[in-house]
């Protein structure tokens, strides 16, 4: 559908608009399971005293990470190309470290602070290693569940991918099934700026019904504004005007716009982290044996993390890998040769007697 991919489009630019932050992470794990990890981002400096303006990162990093200012750097991150010009890093005895000292840092940041793991199985030729990270869903309450609206296989679908259970779809049929969740999306995105602009409303108005005709205020508002991302106090009060036939809720607006808007923007806080961006990179060292990584590139395991993956549920990655223990080929080589040694001994003893 042209009108669902144009509405698409403006919510995604009106979205970008934010400003959202984008990061380079590479964690580079040795065969030991230590680990170092180099966050890269873009900073803005204070030409006059060469400081930085604001720290462009998502947590404190000045006391414990190593600091250093690159040279303007441009990357090829999945579908785009960012600019660095700073990178941190940090090395650790387990990856676990990095959770334990973010924990707690910013409960509404949850691309700061993942959840991660490394598990080590140890057997006689190899060693396997268990890779996780887990980025959890944004906490946060609408007036509507998406729950109404989306399955919750269509939640993940829209928001994180995974076609692998649709291979047996045509383009067409693959595009039309897309376009009927986009459309089911935005409705409730819709729904939802409407019914927290409209309670911003209420709280400054008590001179009309506003509860008991909201579906009938709201099926106004449908007809004037177009797209979900137009909702906002002012558009409701202009549907209130036409429905009410009153220029009521439009004076109400100009003289409590400030608070209006502030209240609306509160609501939906989670909106300003859709954009903020992680490519995280993983390098191991050993054989691969399985990941859901996207993205392998010369060894290294490549995954997209944005806040539009954490808006309904947690967003995993995982790898499996294994080193070989060299101390243990060495042991058994050795017992090999001890072995065969005693064998040709004592068969040449046998044969003196």
């Amino acid at each position: 559908m042209k009108t669902l991919k144009i509405s698409f489009l403006i919510l995604t630019v009106a979205i970008l608009a934010s400003c959202g932050s984008q990061y380079k992470m590479v964690t580079t794990i040795d065969r030991f399971g230590k680990a170092n990890r180099e966050i890269y981002a873009f900073g803005k400096f204070d030409t006059v005293s060469k400081t930085m303006s604001k720290n462009p990162y998502m947590f404190d990093f000045e006391k414990d990470w190593d600091t250093a200012f690159i040279t303007l750097t441009k990357y090829d991150t999945h579908s785009s190309e960012k600019s660095f010009n700073m990178r941190i890093s940090k090395r650790v005895t387990s990856i676990e470290q990095y959770t334990k000292e973010l924990q707690g840092y910013n409960e509404n940041q949850m691309l700061a602070v993942p959840e991660e793991s490394l598990v080590k199985k140890t057997g006689w030729f190899y060693t396997k290693y268990s890779f996780k990270t887990v980025y959890h869903q944004y906490k946060y309450k609408m007036p509507v569940s998406i729950d109404e609206y989306l399955s919750k296989e269509e939640q993940i679908l829209w928001t994180q991918g995974g076609l692998e259970k649709y291979h047996s779809y045509s383009g067409g049929e693959m595009s039309e099934y897309l376009n009927t969740i986009g459309d089911k999306y935005l409705e409730w995105i819709f729904r939802n700026f409407f019914e927290i602009s409209l309670e911003t409303i209420k709280k400054n108005s008590e001179k009309y019904d506003l509860e008991g005709q909201k579906d009938e205020i709201y099926k106004k508002v449908k007809e004037l504004v177009k797209e979900a991302i137009d909702v906002n106090p002012e558009k409701v009060c202009e549907g209130l005007d036409i429905h009410f036939k009153t220029t009521y809720f439009s004076k109400l607006y100009n003289n409590n716009s400030e608070s209006l808007n502030q209240e609306f923007e509160e609501a939906i806080f989670v909106v300003g982290f859709l954009l903020d961006e992680i490519s995280y990179e993983l390098v191991i060292p050993g054989k691969l044996l399985q990941t859901n990584a996207p993205i392998i590139e010369s060894g290294t395991l490549k995954w997209k993390v944005d806040g539009f993956r954490l808006l309904f549920d947690d967003y995993t990655l995982t790898a499996e890998y294994r080193v070989a223990n060299r101390w243990a080929f060495l042991l058994t080589g050795l017992l090999v040769l001890v072995a065969g040694g005693g064998m040709v001994i004592m068969r040449h003893k046998k044969y003196t007697l």
